[in-house]
């Protein structure tokens, strides 16, 4: 072998989005490694096609004349072939392999013996299209501490010297990503951190990433506390809006132009404000009768993901109060037949009157009832995080964790983070409790007597 065909870069699976990286760096003129492991044999049609298209370029470009980009793919077609076109320390890359832990454990297995201390491994996250082989087994496997990869770094690739580490999409907003063409997918990333400043380089061009702590699993918890953070959150503001309903006897646009208020100029702008806001103003274009809000089943299906946070608080011995709160009420809209049968049973004796409010007053309280609570949810959350980290002897970034699900189509972004942010760095990091860092004690003392009053 030559050592024109050493190359800096491996790329393990050629899903379209592996194919897409390999090609990409390759006409940035750096030398990239393919295999599939699926099927080899289609390894070097991938390479014919890319470099077919690449010379059509390079023939009308002399600056190509010394490394031609059509050259800098190289195909493999056995896993020891592959590991030796690689550069040591290798940095490798495996792509389609979301929700088929047998398939990456299978590609470990045949990939480990040909590596050397001091290598990379990053298992790619959810790609776009991926069809999941086992979706029950899928749900399940993001509740547990420890992913396949963070037990294979602990059992196998740490012993040998070898960095494993794992990408998890956050959520986001699908339709704002597609919408804002220059917002990228955002991924946490655990493992090694010098492993990822090595692999970030890379990895970059094609998602938002950060690092989140020092294990696989670390990944897998930061995605898994953001959603449960997100059920608390949505419920809080449910509530509050059913609250406008039912006390103040708002009419939906009522309760719109309220969300919009606070959204304009309140205390908890936010993407989740705004999107709701306009919910409530929009028409039913199919029944021709009231607003979409009205003919919305209040009913959810629960999953793993929904009992997750609290069962860990639970094992953890960390109060997770209004996280809990929110599950307690996601029980109860699972039990809409029950609930419809105890209604004509159980229904609000006659003459009963509800207590007369001040409309301004209500609104006023509800937005710093609302606050305060989202405090907590997320004052919850970074506690479970950081209790578990403390199990698992993770180093974690809690604080990177907060930046993150604050970035744009995120479910969580909202000024109230922003301020977080701010406190934490002004706090230098320290998360012994988020309740107690002077400007978000602060900030709950002044909304202490609306939130009584509500």
């Amino acid at each position: 072998m030559s050592l024109n065909e050493i190359c800096e870069l491996g790329i393990i699976g050629l899903t379209s989005l592996g194919q897409s990286l390999a090609a990409h760096h390759a006409t940035q003129q750096r030398r990239v490694c393919v295999y599939d492991f699926d099927d080899p044999s289609f390894v070097p049609e991938v390479v014919k096609e890319y470099r077919t298209a690449i010379e059509k370029d390079e023939n009308l470009n002399s600056a190509f004349s010394t490394i031609r980009p059509s050259r800098c793919m190289v195909a493999s077609t056995s896993m020891e072939e592959f590991a030796k076109i690689i550069t040591t320390s290798r940095k490798i890359i495996i792509f389609g392999t979301h929700g088929d832990d047998k398939k990456f454990d299978d590609i470990w297995n045949e990939l480990k013996v040909n590596l050397t201390r001091g290598d990379m491994v990053l298992r790619w996250g959810e790609e776009e299209g991926t069809v999941l082989t086992n979706p029950t087994e899928q749900n399940n496997l993001q509740f547990y501490t420890e992913s396949i990869v963070g037990n294979l770094s602990k059992l196998q690739a740490e012993p040998l010297g070898i960095d494993l580490l794992e990408m998890v999409k956050l959520e986001q907003d699908r339709a704002t990503i597609i919408k804002e063409r220059d917002i990228q997918e955002t991924f946490v990333v655990g493992g090694a951190r010098f492993a990822y400043d090595q692999l970030s380089e890379y990895v970059s061009p094609f998602a938002l990433t950060g690092h989140v702590g020092s294990s696989a699993a670390c990944a897998h918890y930061a995605r898994m506390v953001q959603r449960a953070i997100e059920f608390g959150i949505a419920q809080c503001l449910a509530e509050g809006c059913d609250l406008l309903k039912k006390a103040a006897l708002f009419e939906n646009q009522d309760v719109g132009r309220t969300l919009t208020k606070w959204q304009e100029g309140g205390i908890i702008t936010s993407y989740l404000v705004e999107i709701s806001s306009k919910i409530y103003y929009k028409r039913d274009g199919m029944t021709k009768k009231g607003h979409v809000i009205d003919h919305i089943v209040d009913c959810i299906d629960l999953n793993g993901s929904d009992t997750w946070f609290s069962l860990e608080a639970t094992k953890l011995g960390v109060p997770a109060p209004t996280i809990n709160a929110a599950l307690e009420a996601r029980f109860l809209s699972n039990m809409i037949n029950d609930r419809v049968d105890a209604s004509s049973i159980l229904g609000a004796p006659e003459g009963a009157d509800t207590p007369s409010v001040l409309k301004d007053q209500i609104s006023e309280d509800l937005q710093g009832a609302i606050h305060s609570a989202w405090t907590c949810v997320i004052a919850e959350g970074l506690s479970i995080f950081a209790a578990a980290a403390e199990v698992g002897q993770w180093e974690v970034d809690l604080v990177e964790c907060l930046r993150l699900w604050n970035l744009p189509a995120s479910f969580l972004k909202s000024d109230m983070l922003d301020k977080m942010l701010s406190a934490l760095f002004e706090n230098q990091g320290n998360m012994q409790n988020l309740l107690l860092i002077p400007s978000i004690a602060s900030q709950l003392q002044e909304a202490h007597m609306s939130w009584r009053r509500i």
